[in-house]
């Protein structure tokens, strides 16, 4: 393993708070009644990452995907209001105080358009179970449409837990200030719920739910916030290289190639978002997975048109699933070359 404490590039692949993703589903809808109490909750508990909450299940009954560091998300049939739950690394240097600040000024970088008039209420309190955490309420435009936004931020793991939810402007802000202040963290973790989905931790990746497999990757490495249907992501510390690795479906009976070969220029082409230059190099169907269908594409590229990187993405199939391993990096990709070689596909 290199040493990159000196030759560190300050580097950032996508670097928004995931409880900045809370509101991507925002949309323009018709004006919801304030309702005269607050209605009756109910409990969903998650012991993959260890909470539990209470929302208004009469009203939200609509079910979002779930992406990037999302584990829970809901909205109301008419579109608001909407609420989520995000779990990600907790930021470096990051006291609980400053999350408001956090994800106040990540939401306009996440949805063009939106803006932030102002953040209300800002306080420490205890949730249920006596942990701390920090609540807030938010005053914003999306597209514009007003809103209002109450959030509780609470640490717990070394995850920073963001819940939210939101409403038109006319809405009811004791309602979405019960529900985020239901959040409680004495939910033991569920091991294996937690491997099932894919979990990290001292350089070994673990998934059991399928396609399953595992991953060792280097101890420097630190987890970053997840984006789109990724499962794991992580690197040197604001620097390179980095990976992470996502999960697609593939079509049964269809030519399994095209399928890898689609979704490799799919990913070139997901990088016009966050860069320019983009060129492929190379891109062919690989061997080196034995009985496992493989497909490689390198690309060379600006990100934010000024730092040059190397990106390589070794797609696999197994189980009418894609695993997708992509990894960045200002150096020789052969570093990551050698990580994507530790991944064993029959654990």
């Amino acid at each position: 393993m290199k040493n990159y404490t000196k030759k560190t590039m300050w580097i950032v692949i996508f670097v928004l708070t995931g409880s900045a993703l809370l509101f991507a589903c925002a949309q323009k809808a018709g004006h919801a009644e304030k309702p005269a109490s607050v209605p009756k909750l109910e409990r969903y508990e998650d012991k993959a990452i260890g909470f539990s909450i209470e929302y208004d299940a009469e009203k939200l009954t609509k079910d979002l995907p779930l992406t990037g560091p999302f584990v829970f998300r809901k909205k109301a049939a008419e579109g608001m209001p909407v609420l989520g739950i995000t779990a990600g690394p907790y930021p470096a240097d990051t006291s609980l105080e400053a999350t408001a600040d956090l994800v106040s000024k990540a939401l306009p970088r996440m949805i063009p358009g939106s803006i932030i008039h102002q953040v209300n209420n800002q306080q420490l309190i205890k949730l249920m179970d006596g942990t701390e955490a920090n609540y807030f309420e938010m005053e914003w435009n999306v597209e514009g449409m007003e809103l209002i936004a109450t959030f509780v931020a609470a640490k717990k793991n070394d995850r920073l837990i963001v819940f939210g939810a939101s409403d038109a402007q006319d809405g009811s802000l004791e309602n979405l200030t019960a529900m985020v202040k239901s959040l409680r963290l004495d939910v033991e973790v569920d091991e294996a719920a937690l491997m099932a989905k894919g979990f990290a931790k001292d350089g070994n990746f673990v998934r059991t739910d399928s396609p399953a497999f595992t991953l060792e990757y280097p101890k420097e490495f630190q987890n970053r916030i997840l984006l789109a249907n990724q499962i794991f992501r992580a690197g040197i510390p604001r620097g390179s290289p980095s990976m992470s690795i996502a999960i697609s479906s593939l079509t049964a009976g269809e030519d399994i190639n095209k399928q890898l070969k689609a979704l490799a220029e799919g990913y070139a082409n997901s990088l016009k978002s966050v860069g320019n230059g983009i060129k492929i190099t190379s891109q062919n169907p690989i061997k080196k997975y034995k009985q496992f269908d493989a497909y490689q594409i390198k690309i060379v590229w600006r990100y934010r048109g000024h730092t040059p990187l190397t990106t390589v993405v070794d797609i696999i199939a197994k189980e009418d699933k894609a695993i997708l391993l992509a990894g960045h990096t200002i150096y020789a990709i052969d570093e990551l070359l050698e990580i994507f070689k530790t991944i064993n596909l029959n654990p």
